[in-house]
């Protein structure tokens, strides 16, 4: 079956979203599963996490310690669609202190994600972040 940008782009923003909305509840213990087995999440300057394991073990020490909130917008897709896409987002990231919510971070996510029995499934997630 062919995938057309309009599904892939929406396949790409419904894993980002699953993968943000993991992070911000502290279900870290999700985050393994939205990539594939041999997936690969890298975040510049903090380190390269190879498979599900991996993955979930760095993961399991970013539950968040106060409301947090990953706000990604511009995602654009950078290869045509098909089984197989790369994309492009911006992030910043928030937190919630005791003045209110502020800018903690922001960045970008470049990303390949793969289709998997008709779910999105991150293959590689580079994250990284403006100083």
């Amino acid at each position: 079956m062919t995938v057309t940008a309009e599904e892939a782009l929406a396949g790409v923003q419904n894993a980002i979203a699953a993968y943000t909305h993991a992070l911000d509840a502290g279900r870290s213990e999700e985050i393994p599963g939205l990539f594939t087995e041999d997936g690969v999440a890298e975040i510049v300057g903090q380190g390269t996490f190879e498979g599900r394991e991996a993955i979930g073990k760095a993961f399991g020490a970013f539950v968040p310690q106060a409301p947090q909130l990953h706000l990604v917008g511009n995602t654009l897709l950078t290869s045509p669609p098909g089984d197989e896409v790369t994309a492009s987002s911006s992030l910043v990231f928030f937190a919630r202190g005791e003045e209110g919510w502020a800018v903690q971070l922001v960045g970008s996510y470049e990303d390949t994600l793969v289709r998997v029995d008709g779910a999105w499934k991150f293959r590689k997630r580079v994250t990284s972040f403006q100083p």
